[in-house]
């Protein structure tokens, strides 16, 4: 926290840019950045999306189980018929069965219409348990994405609310900057005034233009950067226009009451990584089960057309009639009953991708516990923090008033002629880093307090207070 501080000072008393002075056309509380982050941030929304997919998911697992499975479908065509007795294989469908008898006169290029027409339902009756880890795995898929949603929601809060204070303390040191300039003009102009009478040297005109100077670039870097923070803020706020003013009066004058807290299991960070070690163990369990076999049960009707005559001539050749008549349905059929399909072998497949899922959630539970250990060292690192903040803020109104009464006692020695512009320069700095530091101190107790909540888990008490 300290190096953090020296950097913020550093970055406000070292650098340069334009000052810009506008009217800011909205005020904006933490409440309202919080809530207006919350509806329009496009990670927020990509989780919400996330958790209405793995819903969408499940309920199409559902049907799959609850409702059975009805295809149909219808074909005409246009073929010759010329086949031989014996077996095939199907390949996977790509062999195309040819239908009728053997005709005595040989093979033949004349070709008939034909239709084909099926009605086939099936439902599954017995699935040996694999429904039920279905529905298991989808449900530990809803709940992992509504935890990781938790923990986005949480820590974009967390975000705002820390980018809101800093954004804040550069408004504030700005306002430092600009009263450091005035403060600094208005010697500049009585000392050059007195110099161009012959009452003051030179060279103490040359010096407070310098200071002068340097009090300007000061405060044009200041601009820059409480603009570059509030750009900032306003992209957390989902690309809000940055004009906006900030509440700052609470976090200025009062200091946030800490109550003790303890790490819970419900820490959205932790809960996420516990929701997806149990969806990687559900996963497991749907995996074993997925080789087991189902028992089906099956209902068919089909009918068939042809351009070839079922009886023969004397000849004992088929008779063809190659016209449209063909398409007409002549012979209907129905089925009914049960059907299994078990590939066995699948069990030493199964197997093997069970122990890469297994090995899978091992390695998620590694990273919850590298996460436990990371909030434990977070939660300590507050502490650290929100306890060095109290005794800064004791000592910065301490160092302000010794700053404000050394620089009215070297005004006054100077003014009288007994000091040099150099010592009454040092007290102008010393006085405006003692206003920064005031500013910067009472600051750090509040981003010290909300690092402190956000390793519990929870920033409630923060948002409340800062209300």
């Amino acid at each position: 926290m300290h190096k953090y501080i020296v950097k913020i000072m550093l970055a406000i008393l070292l650098c340069s840019q334009q000052a810009v002075s506008q009217q800011m056309p909205k005020v904006l509380s933490l409440d309202e950045a919080i809530s207006r982050s919350i509806e329009t941030y496009p990670s927020i929304r990509a989780k919400l999306a996330e958790i209405q997919a793995s819903k969408a998911e499940a309920a199409a697992s559902r049907v799959g189980y609850t409702l059975p499975a009805i295809s149909f479908q219808a074909q005409a065509l246009y073929a010759t018929s010329n086949q031989v007795r014996g077996t095939f294989f199907p390949n996977e469908g790509t062999a195309i069965p040819t239908s009728g008898g053997i005709k005595v006169n040989g093979y033949t290029s004349d070709a008939v219409l034909s239709s084909f027409s099926t009605l086939l339902g099936s439902y599954k009756l017995v699935n040996f348990g694999k429904k039920k880890t279905d529905e298991t795995l989808s449900k530990a898929r809803i709940e992992q994405a509504s935890a990781d949603y938790e923990r986005e929601l949480f820590e974009h809060k967390v975000e705002v609310a820390d980018a809101y204070l800093l954004t804040l303390v550069f408004q504030d040191a700005l306002k430092v900057q600009q009263k450091n300039f005035d403060r600094i003009q208005a010697f500049y102009s009585v000392i050059h005034a007195t110099a161009a009478a012959g009452l003051r040297p030179g060279v103490d005109s040359s010096m407070a233009a310098a200071e002068l100077s340097k009090a300007s670039v000061v405060l044009l870097e200041s601009q820059k950067i409480a603009e570059q923070q509030k750009i900032k803020l306003a992209e957390l706020l989902g690309g809000e226009s940055p004009n906006f003013e900030l509440v700052s009066d609470k976090f200025n004058v009062t200091l946030p009451v800490y109550n003790v807290h303890n790490i819970q299991q419900e820490n959205p960070l932790l809960k996420f990584y516990e929701k997806r070690i149990g969806s990687s163990i559900a996963q497991t369990q749907a995996i074993r089960k997925s080789y087991l076999p189902s028992i089906m049960a099956r209902g068919a009707l089909w009918a068939r057309g042809s351009g070839i005559s079922d009886r023969t001539d004397d000849a004992g050749n088929f008779a063809y009639n190659s016209s449209l008549s063909g398409l007409k349905f002549r012979a209907y059929d129905y089925m009914a009953g049960l059907t299994t399909l078990w590939n066995i072998s699948d069990v030493f497949r199964t197997k093997q991708q069970a122990r890469s899922q297994q090995y899978l959630t091992e390695s998620y539970q590694q990273q919850f516990n590298e996460a436990r250990l990371r909030v434990d060292g977070q939660m300590q690192t507050a502490d650290l923090q929100y306890a060095s903040s109290l005794k800064v803020v004791e000592q910065a109104p301490i160092q302000l008033s010794a700053a404000q009464a050394a620089y009215a006692q070297a005004d006054a020695r100077y003014q009288a002629g007994l000091s040099t512009v150099v010592e009454l320069t040092q007290s102008i700095a010393l006085l405006n880093r003692a206003e920064i530091d005031q500013i910067i101190a009472h600051n750090n107790v509040w981003r010290s307090f909300l690092q402190k909540l956000a390793a519990v888990g929870d920033i409630t008490d923060f948002l409340n207070q800062a209300k």
